[in-house]
């Protein structure tokens, strides 16, 4: 089988265990946003960016009604540098971990263990030890499913983005140091000579925690953050309900 034949085929079966995929980025694990209610527990305060954080919102009629889409949107900032492939240095602030959240969930690879496992030691916090191996773990198991070796570099030509739609942010306790971040994204995959994705990943929901610590935001799953994690209202970009539920759409700064 060539690498061409190997690349397909390693994008069908992406496809088909798209909850598989999801797993791989920032936090959430494959459980649905269903299964992550927390029963009476309240949701803990709201972390509402400043006004500089957030592009112009469309001109609305009297009456109308607030949407993600017609409301302003976040803007993601780029980072101050990259180490090992991945962006790090984000301000201190709600946008700054914003940015980092949907920064690494574009740029988590998702199939290179090897170098999965140089941006998760880059990017996750000295409290949430077993989360780089985790992950990587969680990344050979997909080469397997994708009939690849449990261990190597991603097939040659085939290509996965993510485009993050957009977020929800909670504080997981009362510093406002610590970020729920819910991202609402899709994904998408390409081959060599394939202009377009015709099976993409769309409207997958995820979360990310992220602690500022040692002068960045750092991601971590320290079980006394990951308690505080209900699942939100579903995000519809034409719902008032959802952006009642702090869903805001993000612009890429």
């Amino acid at each position: 089988m060539d690498h061409k034949d190997k690349a397909r085929r390693a994008r069908l079966r992406l496809i088909g265990i798209g909850a598989a995929v999801a797993a791989l980025i920032a936090g959430g694990g494959v459980l649905a946003v269903t299964t992550l209610g927390g029963g009476d527990r309240d949701k803990g305060s709201v972390a509402s960016p400043g006004a500089s954080s957030a592009a112009p919102a469309p001109s609305m009629s009297p009456g109308k009604r607030r949407t993600p889409a017609n409301e302003y949107k976040l803007r993601v900032v780029k980072s101050d540098k990259v180490k090992d492939a991945i962006s790090v240095g984000f301000p201190q602030s709600d946008r700054g971990a914003v940015s980092a959240a949907v920064r690494h969930l574009q740029e988590l690879d998702l199939l290179d263990d090897t170098v999965a496992e140089k941006q998760l030691k880059a990017i996750v916090s000295k409290d949430s030890p077993g989360t780089v191996d985790k992950r990587v773990s969680d990344v050979r198991k997909l080469r397997e499913r994708a009939g690849l070796p449990p261990s190597g570099s991603t097939p040659p030509g085939l290509s996965i983005s993510t485009q993050v739609n957009a977020v929800r942010v909670t504080s997981a306790d009362n510093t406002g140091q610590v970020l729920i971040i819910w991202m609402n994204y899709d994904r998408f995959a390409s081959l060599p000579g394939k202009a377009a994705d015709n099976n993409p990943l769309k409207g997958e929901t995820d979360y990310a925690i992220y602690k500022w610590e040692d002068g960045d935001w750092k991601l971590t799953e320290e079980p006394r953050y990951t308690k505080s994690v209900h699942g939100p209202r579903a995000y519809d970009p034409d719902s008032p309900y959802a952006y009642q539920d702090m869903w805001r759409q993000v612009t890429l700064g």
